[in-house]
Formats: structure tokens, C-alpha cells, sequence
């Protein structure tokens, strides 16, 4: 892959913006059902804030407002600090100094719980395509995992699934595995990228080799029941975006029928008694919100309301929160449905259609 921002298309295609609507329709993925297209459209936008640290402050501090007012109470952010530091393009060489941007972005997200008051750590990821990167992700991972508030409570790989094909792509898997090795040596908590556009197979690799706990997407094993009893066994918790899992293609469908939102991946995953839970992936990328995930799962997808409240314990449950932090999240989800529930009950979508086995 080649996602050089100065080659065509990129610059040809911000050249042509002549207003911000049209800025955003280049920096959005909707209708492309390709992760490859997903990931070009970082490659705009991007470089307008690679580097620019005061920038990168800003955007963490509307993060946590944006959060806040959807009446998020806990969020794990996720990014690529070396991929927003100056020099790190997906396609480039060369070492790269993701210490600043991590600084940066660290001081609006506890700016921002400061001002909203809603709680958030992060995530750093490592970038499929870019080895290099990997040793230091676990590197900076383990010094900053205490350093609340806004600490790094775990780490992820994104942009692609190859790396787990150590016949293919030796030179991305090998440097991978063994930094995620070390990380497992060093207790680090580990969420990872899978079997969302791959196959099922890379859900176990990311599980047994890699030590995940959670999985992001992981919609190709609905097709192995045998592994999807492996991994509620093991309490494996899945990361469900339902706009992105359209938008990359990761959700497989009839293309000449058309998507039947009743007949999603986490339909088989919540019968099949699996720990899930619903996320936005980029809400910008998307143009989406958690909250607009959530009218898909009630609204689209059919889910109840009891089903929906589970899915939040189960999210709290995985969380890499620490279990005083866990018990005060139970806490308020208890007392809000307690207080709530008929309302959640009459606003539930009279027409989507409740497909969930009864408990």
C-alpha cells in the first residue's frame, strides 16, 4: 500500500475543496465498503495536524466535551501517537518521536475531564504496516501506565489485519508478535484488531499469541461455532461498531441484496451468549457518534433493552479499569436503569423487530 499524501489523489483532491462541506465528504468513508479506502481517508486530514502539537490538545479537549455530551462516563481513546508525530506517515521510513504528541494529547484529555467531567485513558496503537513502531509502543505503554489521570491502560494493533500472516508478510508479523511478547511479560493490557476484515483464524492468533482480552470487531468467526465457544469461555469481550463493520466491508452481505440489519454478526455473537459491546470506531472517519450506534443496535438491528443494558455491563466488565473504577461504573448503570428502564422501554423503535433469545 502507498498512502503518500503529496502523490494524486490526495493533494488534487483537497485542492478541489472549495468549502467545508466539501472537505468533509473526502475526510469521511461512506459507501467505499473497503478498510483500504477507510485508512486513505486519515491520509487527508491527517497532515494538517501531524505534528502540530497545540492542535492536538485542542482536538483530546473537544474529544472529551463531544464524550461529555452524550453522557459518556468512561471512555478508552485510541490512536497512533507515532502516526501524528512529525514523520510519521504509513508509507514512510525512519524513526519517529511520538513523545511530544502523546504529551499533548494527554494534557486536553485531563483538560477536558477537568472542564466535563467525563473519565478518560487511552490506548496507543501499534500500525499494521509499520514494524518499526511496535517495540515502542510497549516501550511507552509500560512507562505511562500509571500516569493518571489520562493514563495508557492498554495497547492495540489497527490498519490492517497482515501482520498475522507470518508466511506472507514475515517482515510486519515477526517484529509485532515480539513486541506483544514483551508486553505480556510486562502485563500490559492488550486489545487488538481482528477477524474484522481477516479471517477467524486471527482471532485466536490475537487471543492465544498475541494475549488480547478484547477484540476489536472479530465478525468472521460467527462462521466457527467451535471458536465462538472458545472464546466466551475464555471471556473474550468484542468491540461492535455496527456503521463501521458496513462502511469497511467487514460485515459480508449479499452486495445485490442489499444489508438486512437484522442479520449482523452480533446477532449470532449475543445469541451465542458472547461478551460484546457497541462502539463508534473513528467518529469522525464514520461520521458517526456512540450514540448513533446504539439507535442502529435498537432501531436497526433489533436489540432490546435488556440486551442493551447487558451489552454496557459487559463493556464495564472489560473496561482496563481497575475494580473500584469497575464497581462504581455497575453502580451507576444500576441506578440509572433501575430509574429509567420503562422510559428505555417506550423509546425502543416500535417497529425493530426483538430477534434475541429471552433469558
Amino acid at each position: 500500500m502507498n498512502f503518500d499524501f503529496q502523490t494524486p489523489p490526495y493533494r488534487a483532491l483537497l485542492e478541489e475543496c472549495r468549502d467545508l462541506e466539501a472537505f468533509h465528504s473526502i475526510c469521511t468513508c461512506r459507501g467505499k465498503r473497503s478498510l483500504h479506502e477507510m485508512i486513505k481517508c486519515f491520509e487527508i486530514f491527517i497532515p494538517i495536524v501531524r505534528g502540530n502539537l497545540e492542535l492536538l490538545e485542542e482536538l483530546a479537549y473537544d474529544f472529551v466535551k463531544r464524550q461529555a455530551q452524550q453522557n459518556v462516563m468512561y471512555t478508552e481513546v485510541r490512536y497512533s501517537p507515532h502516526f501524528l508525530a512529525k514523520g510519521g506517515t504509513l508509507s514512510g521510513e525512519g524513526a519517529v518521536d511520538a513523545e511530544p504528541v502523546i504529551n499533548a494529547i494527554t494534557s486536553g484529555l485531563r483538560k477536558g475531564e477537568k472542564d466535563f467531567g467525563a473519565k478518560v485513558n487511552q490506548i496507543l496503537c501499534c500500525i499494521a504496516w509499520r514494524p518499526d513502531w511496535a517495540a515502542d509502543v510497549v516501550q511507552i505503554a509500560h512507562e505511562r501506565r500509571d500516569d493518571f489521570p489520562c493514563a495508557v491502560v492498554g495497547i492495540d494493533i489497527a490498519a490492517g489485519e497482515e501482520h498475522f500472516d507470518k508466511e506472507r508478510y514475515p517482515h510486519l508479523h515477526e517484529p509485532h508478535l515480539r513486541a506483544f511478547k514483551r508486553a505480556n511479560k510486562l502485563n500490559l493490557n492488550v486489545t487488538m484488531h481482528a477477524g474484522e476484515v481477516g479471517n477467524s483464524s486471527n482471532v485466536k492468533d490475537a487471543v492465544l499469541n498475541y494475549g488480547a482480552t478484547r477484540i476489536g470487531h472479530g465478525y468472521s468467526l460467527i462462521v466457527d461455532p467451535d471458536l465462538m465457544n472458545e472464546m466466551r469461555e475464555k471471556n473474550i469481550h468484542f468491540e461492535i461498531c455496527p456503521t463501521s463493520s458496513l462502511e469497511t466491508g467487514a460485515w459480508k452481505f449479499d452486495e445485490a441484496m442489499g444489508e438486512d440489519w437484522r442479520n449482523h454478526p452480533v446477532v449470532s455473537m449475543i445469541n451465542h451468549g458472547m461478551m460484546v459491546g457497541f462502539n463508534s470506531d473513528d467518529p469522525a472517519v464514520f461520521n458517526t457518534s456512540l450514540t448513533w450506534q446504539l439507535r442502529i443496535a435498537v432501531g436497526k438491528i433489533g436489540i432490546d433493552t435488556e440486551s442493551i443494558l447487558k451489552t454496557v455491563h459487559d463493556s464495564i466488565n472489560a473496561s482496563f479499569l481497575n475494580e473500584d473504577e469497575k464497581c462504581s461504573l455497575r453502580k451507576a448503570l444500576g441506578e440509572f436503569s433501575k430509574g429509567n428502564y420503562n422510559t428505555l422501554l417506550k423509546i425502543q423503535d416500535d417497529n425493530a423487530e426483538r430477534i434475541f433469545k429471552r433469558t
